[in-house]
């Protein structure tokens, strides 16, 4: 997390700007001139309905993130691994009103007992959908949490509640195990890239990786989707 919040655990608070920008700036070296350069904002650790922090406090830590992340040379922004609508709001709001970066907003989601999906703040993906696509979102999507095969429902949700924005997918390499003690993501680049045909057919626009995710993941999607 780049913001106030999760870096003040580390004494880097007043290192905000520099820290955003910087990564922000590395990134456009790597991608050049030909790829866009989408950033990445994650939640601030912090419950507005617990009290933990004021709306305008939340605003704020967005914004200046945001800010710092476009002067970088970012393109858009991935507001990422959400689990709260309140939260997700702000974040889009501060990065609309501060700056041109594109929107992406993603929120995280887990299986119940009763077979559903939500977030752990209870959030099904057709609420999120609609919050987001409201709150002006450009595009809009679920990552972490879930394999590349379990996004397909999720995915089939907010495509049925929302038909109109294009729907981004970053999926884990495979559902996480705990082997001798270290967790591993076991689903090879062949099964996620097979797994990546059906989250497109179910109505995702753009796939990706997320934990457990390498460069032969990546590769071998972009393959299984002619890309």
């Amino acid at each position: 997390g780049g913001n106030r919040f999760k870096l003040s655990h580390f004494g880097l608070t007043e290192h905000l700007y520099k820290l955003n920008r910087e990564a922000s700036a590395i990134s456009r070296e790597a991608a050049g001139n030909t790829r866009h350069v989408i950033a990445s904002i994650g939640p601030t650790g912090k419950l507005l309905l617990m009290g933990d922090v004021t709306e305008e406090e939340m605003y704020n830590a967005f914004r200046e993130q945001a800010i710092a992340l476009e002067d970088g040379g970012a393109d858009a922004c991935c507001i990422e691994t959400f689990s709260a609508i309140d939260e997700a709001l702000v974040a889009i709001k501060a990065v609309r009103e501060n700056t041109n970066l594109e929107i992406i907003c993603t929120f995280t989601f887990n299986r119940t007992m009763s077979g559903e999906y939500r977030t752990m703040m209870g959030v099904s993906p057709a609420e999120m959908a609609l919050a987001l696509k409201n709150a002006g979102a450009h595009i809009i999507g679920t990552n972490c949490g879930n394999g590349m095969a379990q996004m397909v429902e999720i995915v089939r949700e907010i495509r049925r509640a929302v038909p109109e924005l294009p729907i981004i997918v970053h999926a884990n390499a495979g559902l996480p195990q705990n082997v001798n003690g270290k967790i591993i993501f076991p689903e090879t680049p062949e099964e996620m890239a097979e797994n990546a045909k059906k989250v497109v057919e179910a109505g995702a626009n753009i796939v990706a990786g997320c934990c457990g995710t390498t460069p032969d993941h990546i590769r071998a999607i972009a393959r299984a989707l002619g890309k």
